[in-house]
């Protein structure tokens, strides 16, 4: 079962477009970048990779969160020095992307069939180490940070949260790891011996 966007969509539209966090009153952002952590890290709790790499646990949200403060602080502080309203473009917003992908670095995920996983019939183990992670999208952050941007600049505030969706998505899709299963020996005894790791791209 992929992430559950449509609840993430659904709650940051009634933040974005209902009085966030206090209307027309200037605040630092801290609020708003929690509910965005909060909100993600409900979305990806059904999330998987190929072959039914389903998400455990492990997800920083706190990264998220401090990724989100940092940027908004930023460019709330450029807005108020001259020349006034200074946008910051995309680089303001590389804190938030950051904190968005390197809050998988910790990611588990659970023991499952072995199914399309090379010739592995089960998972070398009953743990998460069975779908490691090596790379939690690195490559991804300056697309995102350019997503997040979009985000922040629509005049319609029911569109921030699909913006925004749309940007976690593409980040998701370069997530990989390895994983480690059971094989059938050629030799007969013992029946089963670890083959080597396979590779796996993408959560979704």
């Amino acid at each position: 079962m992929p992430a559950l966007w449509s609840g993430f969509e659904t709650a940051m539209n009634s933040w974005f477009c209902g009085d966030a966090e206090g209307g027309d009153v200037t605040t630092d952002g801290s609020e708003t970048a929690k509910k965005i952590a909060d909100e993600y890290d409900k979305a990806i709790k059904t999330s998987a990779g190929p072959q039914n790499n389903i998400y455990a646990n492990g997800l920083q949200k706190a990264l998220i969160e401090n990724g989100f403060s940092t940027s908004f602080n930023a460019q709330m502080a450029a807005a108020g020095t001259p020349p006034e309203g200074m946008d910051m473009q995309v680089p303001v917003w590389v804190a938030a992307a950051t904190g968005v992908v390197n809050s998988w670095a910790t990611a588990t995920f659970q023991a499952m069939p072995a199914t399309g996983h090379g010739l592995a019939t089960l998972p070398l183990t009953t743990g998460p180490t069975d779908h490691a992670l090596l790379d939690p999208g690195l490559a991804g952050i300056m697309p995102l940070a350019k997503a997040i941007y979009d985000a922040f600049h629509t005049e319609d505030c029911a569109q921030v949260a699909g913006i925004l969706v749309g940007g976690f998505e593409d980040h998701m899709k370069l997530i990989n790891g390895l994983y480690s299963g059971m094989m059938p020996n050629p030799a007969g005894t013992p029946p089963l011996i670890p083959q080597p790791p396979v590779p796996w791209v993408g959560v979704s």
